[in-house]
């Protein structure tokens, strides 16, 4: 195989120097003409029902253009991902079912007009008692969330695999432990903004912060009764999403406020209505059952995950699957017994964020192995080696493909990076070690539900040998934009300077799904190769007649199509594109890329995880010395921004083990600012930090490509919870852990 020119080597975004220099343009950036700008009125109680709202005062207010309730929606009034029962305004009568629920819309001149108009509005509420709990959700008697509900049931999955009763009768040992882990927020740098106008056809456009531009043109249509051929959104660049933007957040919102007002609209969050009202983490219950004979070999399983799921089902039933389908992880596990369920509750409502379900499996699933580790006296890391999957293996679960095992690679290379521990910095303070192996998943587009199976691309090359890739994904940070600029030049041939990637705009590019999962290098990646090939094909065999030479003896590199084995022998691409042009060859070419399996399927591969900790014992304080995690990425696109995406997991993971926590109270949230809710700063960093890639090639990957953008989230926080309990004895159980806990458990 020839050497690469861009695959595979540390290319510098294609957007890194628009976003130093302050040049990009995001959402709350944009001004119109004759712009006018959004405010809403959110519900003042987690549970009420909405007996009258009276607007007189503020629509007499100068400046106030609109002021938009239940009554002036057209269509349904409704919108949600995977259920449509979310009112984009509570109607008179209806219920507010949480905080973030929207009452009334003001549309005015500025937007300070439109928060006082906001404030004049009066709404006469019934308080309802909320639930705030899943235990209060499931209890006897306890009023229905939404009344074709039975039992406050959003969700419920079950796996089941070999006799998990007869696996247990036959172990030396069980242990058993219940985890609980919490709301935990996004907390990306950009709340969710936007801007909305009506054209002289009667079109809506919308250019907005998001994750999933059709699956937002489905909710305002249904919502607003607007045919989806007179609804288009533009993305614009993303100030971090990690799956909070994952569904239709305040877009239908904005184009209510446009469509129901005819002026252009500005609609952008303060932190505290962006920590209100969008989808969180998911808090889980999770009870662990684990047997083993005292070799180490785990014989059987059993988990039940109870989650909450705020008062809408959302990304609710997907994220559940996963994390029942994530607790046996990358582990021979001959029986297992595993559910879930999820309830509605009147909490803030939850939903995708990085690792969507996986994280809160791997916590339950390693620390409850290294809880067993201690009751058969064998080391954390053999006990996990003992158990690894091996080649032969079969999947345990149905969704999974068969794939190479680097298991034992990656644990052999993080065994290499700890091998000395380090030697405590005083008296008081102990030093511990923790591991965490998963199986981390990534979508390749084969589920029929949802937008989910398939994707688009369109590749342009024009007469002057530039490129243009058309693609329906979001550019939320994570370097698409880079990486499919990479392919392009690639497989063209040309600079990747001549490469324009454009992205996430429903009327120019072919639909892509969602961007999440860790999905958009695998499958629009093999989306580009499938473009990309048909007009590489009509360049060369235009250049065949130009030079002589078969086209099959021809190929493309450095702006040039150049002769095999006769460099010497060349023609320029843009000299041939030109020809392409004059003569009506066309060289824009629309792929689509459906996973060959024909059933639901996610691609997976493996990553490991080691953290060395020091705890002061004194006052509970913990240090993270050493930080390593080390995936399987399969061919890697660009080292720098997978090392980057490592780093970022990473840290995430590392608040929600030990910072963050978004506390809740009867419905009400505490901790709505940055000021109550801190997350990791530069201080709190570890010591060492490593992030390495091992590259065991993916069948059906690009390049052999895999995805990684969630995965370090899923190891690192049991990796630290790990290395607390070994350097203190304490068993972390509950998230976060913080100093008073470890203080609290240490003297007991």
């Amino acid at each position: 195989m020839r050497e690469l020119d861009y695959v595979g080597k540390g290319v510098t975004r294609v957007d890194a120097r628009d976003k130093v220099v302050g040049k990009t343009k995001y959402a709350g950036d944009i001004r119109l003409s004759n712009m006018c700008f959004g405010s809403i009125l959110f519900s003042r109680y987690p549970r009420a029902r909405v007996v009258k709202i009276d607007s007189s005062e503020a629509e007499m207010i100068k400046g106030v253009r609109a002021v938009i309730t239940h009554k002036d929606i057209k269509g349904n009034n409704l919108y949600g991902y995977n259920i449509h029962h979310h009112p984009v305004l509570v109607p008179e009568g209806g219920e507010a079912r949480f905080l973030g629920d929207s009452i009334a819309f003001v549309v005015a001149e500025t937007s300070q007009i439109a928060d006082e108009a906001i404030k004049t509005i009066r709404v006469i509420y019934e308080p309802l008692k909320p639930i705030c709990s899943p235990q209060e959700a499931m209890a006897d008697g306890a009023p229905l969330i939404h009344q074709d509900f039975e039992g406050n049931i959003c969700a419920k999955r079950e796996f089941i695999y070999g006799d998990v009763e007869k696996g247990f009768q036959a172990c030396d040992v069980i242990v058993e432990q219940t985890y609980r882990t919490q709301l935990q927020e996004h907390a990306f740098l950009e709340t969710e903004a936007g801007v909305a106008f009506l054209d002289d056809k009667g079109t809506v456009h919308i250019y907005s912060a998001l994750q999933s531009p059709y699956i937002v043109v489905e909710d305002i249509s249904y919502a607003l009764g607007i045919p989806k051929n007179k609804i288009h959104i533009r993305g614009t660049p993303v100030g971090g999403a990690f799956g909070g933007k994952s569904d239709t957040t305040m877009q239908v919102h904005l184009a209510t406020m446009a469509y129901v007002s005819q002026c252009p609209v500005s609609l952008v969050f303060s932190r505290e209505e962006s920590f209100l009202f969008h989808p969180k983490r998911h808090p889980y219950e999770i009870k662990m059952k684990v047997g083993a004979r005292r070799t180490g070999k785990i014989l059987a399983m059993e988990g039940e995950a109870i989650a909450d799921a705020g008062p809408y089902s959302g990304r609710t039933p997907e994220v559940l699957r996963l994390t029942v389908m994530s607790l046996p992880g990358p582990y021979r596990i001959p029986n297992a017994k595993i559910s879930g369920t999820a309830y509605y509750t009147n909490n803030m409502e939850s939903g995708a964020m990085r690792g969507f379900g996986a994280p809160q499996a791997a916590i339950a699933r390693e620390c409850v192995f290294d809880k067993l580790a201690g009751e058969i006296n064998m080391d954390p890391l053999e006990l996990r080696r003992h158990n690894f999957l091996k080649e032969r293996d079969p999947m345990m679960n149905p969704y999974l493909q068969k794939g190479p095992i680097s298991l034992q690679a990656l644990s052999s290379k993080i065994s290499a990076m700890m091998r000395k521990p380090t030697i405590p910095s005083h008296r008081n303070r102990r030093i511990g070690r923790g591991f965490c192996f998963d199986m981390p998943v990534f979508d390749v587009s084969a589920f029929p539900e949802l937008g989910k199976a398939g994707v688009g691309i369109a590749v342009e090359m024009f007469s002057d040998g530039s490129v243009c890739v058309f693609a329906g994904g979001v550019e939320l940070g994570q370097g698409v934009t880079t990486v499919l600029a990479q392919m392009a030049a690639e497989e063209l041939g040309v600079p990747i300077a001549l490469v324009a990637v454009e992205l996430s705009d429903t009327r120019t590019c072919p639909r892509a799904g969602r961007t999440s999962a860790s999905r958009l290098t695998y499958v629009l990646g093999n989306a580009l190769l499938l473009a990309t090939d048909k007009i590489r094909s009509t360049i060369l065999k235009r250049a065949e007649g130009q030079l002589g030479i078969s086209h099959k003896d021809l190929f493309l590199r450095g702006g040039k199509i150049s002769q095999k084995g006769n460099p010497q022998k060349w023609i320029e691409i843009a000299e041939v594109a030109t020809m392409c042009s004059d003569e009506g060859l066309n060289l824009r070419e629309e792929a689509w890329y459906k996973h060959p399996e024909d059933r639901a399927v996610y691609g997976h591969t493996f990553i490991g995880t080691a953290a060395e900790v020091e705890v002061d014992v004194t006052n509970g304080h913990v240090r993270i010395l050493k930080l390593v995690n080390v995936h399987d990425t399969g061919k890697v696109i660009n080292p720098k921004m997978a090392k980057g995406q490592l780093f970022g997991g990473a840290v995430q993971a590392l608040g929600y083990a030990l910072i963050e926590d978004m506390v809740v109270e009867d419905g009400y949230l505490k901790t709505p600012s940055f000021a109550e809710y801190p997350i990791p700063t530069s201080m709190d960093l570890p010591k060492e930090m490593v992030a390495e890639s091992i590259e065991t090639s993916h069948e059906t990957g690009p390049y052999g490509a895999k995805g990684i953008g969630e995965h370090a989230c899923n190891t690192t926080t049991p990796a630290i919870l790990n290395a607390i309990f070994d350097a203190t004895g304490v068993e972390p159980t509950h998230l976060p852990v913080l100093p008073e806990h470890i203080m609290a458990a240490y003297e007991k």
